[in-house]
């Protein structure tokens, strides 16, 4: 999915995505390298690396993503 970044730095997340990861109004998110590329993440929800019960490494998040919510982001990167 291409968007137009504006003069003052700015790009629309297009509604789609907004959407699917609930992003409203001011809410905070956390840009970041990755590679060569920019990785917008919504503030507050990576996962983190945790030891459970028997002291194995396991991926907490503090959202679930439903499958709805990745049919959406399957379907925009489509377009």
């Amino acid at each position: 999915m291409e968007v137009t970044i504006d003069s003052g730095g700015r790009l629309l997340i297009p509604k789609t995505l907004r959407d699917a990861f609930g992003l409203t109004p001011g809410s905070k998110v956390d840009v970041s390298q990755y590679g060569s590329a920019v990785q917008i993440t919504p503030g507050g929800r990576t996962a983190r690396l945790v030891r459970d019960a028997e002291g194995r490494l396991v991926a907490r998040a503090e959202t679930v993503v439903s499958d709805d919510m990745m049919f959406a982001l399957i379907d925009s990167a489509r377009r």
